[in-house]
């Protein structure tokens, strides 16, 4: 092979970008792989001899819009470029976005004998996107609500269609109960034939939320003894989210969205069609209490129990539901125009500064924290920030919505991690512990605290600590068996049970990890290293002795120049 041809294919092989070549063929295809480079193998899971020879889009996804695979047949027939988008399916089976660029390569006499293709993965991205547009939706549904007035039938439809938008629902649906049926009232996307359907309360998915007053998500209604199957088959409802469109107590029917295939929908989506339910709920109420209700309140949207608003780029609000004058104390007619420190206190708005200029720099941002409000005490909540982009391309403002956590605290999960938290970790610790006992199983708890950690917050800023614990916490999700049990104990620590594990196999698990959470990689700093403190658990021995001695073995790893494991000595040692 030439230099300069080892040269190129190295080039290729080094490069980020994930690339595909064609050789245009006659006969029924119009083009075969001959080459893949290491990008492209790594994007996909695919090894490249499980490539070469096949025909352009096998990793085509259903959700592939139909235009986009008629410009890739037209542009190898025709050997013209082509740029686009379409869904594929990595060799494990996750869907990912992938942007193509297709150029055609012509041979010495211009006939166009080979295509190269450029890949990027923009799944992120366009998640990105969409949790930006979800929240501007949950705005705009705002301002529909209000200026609706109590057009009962409006609203109704207007929360059916923004659902749809939303969720990325096939269907979307607003039901409200008569006697003992569940009525469908409004009606979006492909349940538009169904208007007025009628279905038991007893004996229907949607009976079980609006009784049950749960948030219900079915992946699969094949799957689901709680679905009443002939009215699913009836309106192609394969999959779904319904939500119960509560106020003051009183269920006033249940907001569903559906697809028509399985496991169409996420976590957010629920949270976002939670909020959205929330507006029509309080819709609702308003509706139905006219009479009464008209002259004492004007704002629909004012029934929502979460703080909802938006900051212009001099970080003044512009725009506040009435949740905010519940929380401050003050009018919202006085808080449009102020400054957020104004409003909040200068205290509280420290503590959140840095997620605030991380939002106003283009970022997404979401947190759990607790937060010293000037009027309303502290509080701990759950934010989300999405920057709002002005016709210059520059933020021209956030979104915010802010929900308290301080009554009901985040039953099982640590937000920022995804671990359990200390209390569910505890718990099914307890079980665990319990179980090994009765069968003389061994097992070994391991504390794990991440090496100067306000140092790394203090010179490098929350958002970039936070981003720490995350790596470490997935880390060590990622390593441990699926039947240990793995939680954030509180701050930069960590806590993990390991059943069937005695305290020198554990060693050997903690040694692979402090070695392997030391060639993370994070920019701008050097490394990040951890400390480790392990126990065997003797008999009778409860979780809180183990916990004390495997922190006094983390305290000795602290001590001997951290990024190492130590082992407690037995009880009383």
């Amino acid at each position: 092979m030439p230099l300069q041809s080892r040269l190129l294919e190295r080039a290729l092989e080094r490069s980020r970008d994930a690339v595909t070549i064609f050789e245009k063929q006659s006969g029924e295809s119009a083009a075969r792989v001959v080459y893949v480079n290491a990008a492209f193998e790594a994007m996909t899971g695919y090894e490249r001899t499980e490539l070469v020879g096949r025909v352009p889009g096998f990793l085509r996804g259903e959700l592939t819009d139909s235009d986009v695979i008629t410009s890739l047949d037209t542009a190898f027939a025709e050997g013209t470029r082509v740029e686009g988008e379409w869904w594929c399916y990595r060799k494990d089976g996750e869907p990912f976005l992938m942007h193509f660029v297709l150029t055609p390569e012509p041979d010495a006499n211009g006939r166009v004998t080979h295509f190269v293709a450029v890949h990027e993965d923009v799944t992120a991205r366009r998640i990105r996107r969409r949790r930006r547009e979800n929240l501007e939706r949950v705005v705009d549904l705002q301002r529909e609500v209000v200026t609706g007035g109590l057009d009962l039938q409006r609203v109704r439809q207007r929360v059916a269609d923004a659902a749809l938008q939303i969720s990325g629902a096939d269907a979307a649906v607003v039901e409200e109960a008569e006697d003992d049926e569940m009525i469908y009232r409004a009606v979006a996307g492909l349940a538009e034939g169904s208007l007025g359907l009628r279905l038991p309360i007893k004996g229907s998915l949607t009976g079980h939320c609006f009784l049950g007053r749960e948030i219900i998500k079915t992946d699969d209604t094949g799957l689901d003894p709680r679905v009443h199957r002939e009215a699913a088959r009836k309106v192609g409802f394969v999959s779904g989210i319904l939500v119960p469109l509560i106020h003051d107590q009183r269920c006033y029917g249940v907001l569903k969205v559906y697809a028509s295939r399985p496991n169409a929908f996420s976590n957010e989506d629920v949270q976002l069609l939670e909020i959205a339910s929330g507006i029509l709920a309080a819709a609702l109420f308003n509706a139905a209490s006219f009479e009464r209700e008209v002259n004492r309140r004007s704002m629909l949207v004012d029934a929502i129990p979460l703080l909802v608003s938006y900051v212009d780029r001099e970080r003044r609000y512009r725009e506040v539901n009435a949740a905010y004058e519940d929380w401050f104390g003050v009018e919202a007619a006085d808080i449009r125009g102020q400054y957020m420190w104004e409003v909040i206190g200068e205290e509280a708005y420290e503590r959140i500064r840095p997620y605030v200029d991380a939002a106003f720099s283009g970022d997404e941002v979401s947190y759990e924290a607790e937060i010293p409000y000037k009027e309303g005490g502290r509080r701990t909540v759950l934010a989300q920030y999405q920057p709002s982009l002005g016709h210059d391309g520059e933020v021209a403002g956030i979104y915010a919505v802010v929900r308290d956590l301080t009554p009901v605290k985040q039953a099982e999960q640590d937000f920022l991690t995804g671990l359990w938290n200390r209390r569910k970790f505890e718990a099914k610790a307890v079980e665990l512990l319990e179980k090994a006992a009765s069968i003389g199983q061994s097992v070994s708890l391991m504390l794990l605290d991440v090496d100067h950690f306000k140092s790394i917050n203090d010179r490098y800023g929350h958002l970039f600590g936070d981003e720490v614990l995350k790596r470490v916490a997935a880390h060590l999700h990622d390593t441990v068996r699926g039947l240990d049990v793995v939680g954030r104990w509180g701050g930069e620590e960590f806590v993990a049970l390991l059943p069937d594990t005695c305290a020198e196999e554990a060693r050997l698990l903690g040694d692979r990890i402090c070695a392997e959470v030391r060639q993370l990689a994070f920019e701008g700093l050097e490394g990040v290293t951890i400390s480790i403190g392990l126990a065997q658990a003797a008999a009778d021995e409860t979780l809180d002795e183990i916990v004390e001695r495997a922190d006094s073995a983390l305290y000795r790893a602290k001590r001997s120049g951290r990024d190492r494991v130590e082992i407690a000595g037995g009880p009383g040692g």
